[in-house]
């Protein structure tokens, strides 16, 4: 709820789904049980000269546990950090050259996978998704415009009940918030009025 007071947007978890399969998308659906805050954020590496001219969306997935097993195996002595991204037709062969990697003893420690952003219909509401500088820009804005608060920890101290539900093992560890279990037809603005 501090979130919406700050304006940033709130939509159901992508695990939050109506009778048919499909996305709910009003976070006080009584059938929502998460939400997720969209927050705009630049990253600086994207305004570097030359960032654009290469496109790092043409690297398939196998290319990139290619160049993650190459780090791994000559350039640290731990486990290497990677995340690489996938189409769902990817799937499939990275499994099995994972696969193959632990049964070759090859060093393969872990690594993240994470959908591509061009795939946004098989993985919705990824954990992030690249814009445009006119999209940031925009959502920028509209962020702005609903922002009842420019105080972000007085807001949160409006709905903080003491008990710091917002600091719990399942509440906001993660890429989504586990909302409070609520009454039958209760609000969580009715729950933050209590």
């Amino acid at each position: 709820m501090a979130c919406i007071d700050y304006g940033y947007a709130v939509v159901p978890s992508q695990s939050d789904k109506d009778e048919n399969g499909g996305l709910l998308d009003d976070p006080f659906d009584p059938r929502c049980t998460e939400w997720l805050v969209e927050l705009p954020v630049e990253v600086s590496w994207a305004n570097l000269p030359g960032a654009d001219a290469i496109a790092i969306e043409q690297f398939s997935a196998l290319t990139q546990f290619d160049f993650y097993m190459q780090v791994q195996k000559h350039y640290t002595a731990h486990n290497t950090s990677a995340t690489i991204e996938l189409r769902e037709a990817e799937i499939e062969p990275l499994a099995q050259r994972i696969h193959q990697a632990i049964q070759n003893d090859e060093g393969y420690v872990s690594a993240a996978l994470l959908a591509r952003f061009d795939d946004l219909q098989t993985f919705p509401r990824l954990p992030f998704e690249p814009v445009s500088k006119e999209q940031y820009e925009a959502m920028v804005q509209q962020v702005e415009s609903r922002r009842g608060t420019d105080d972000f920890h007085q807001a949160l101290a409006r709905y903080d009940l003491g008990d710091l539900i917002e600091a719990g093992p399942a509440g906001c560890d993660s890429d989504k918030c586990m909302l409070p279990e609520e009454e039958p037809g209760e609000r969580p603005e009715e729950q933050a009025s209590q």
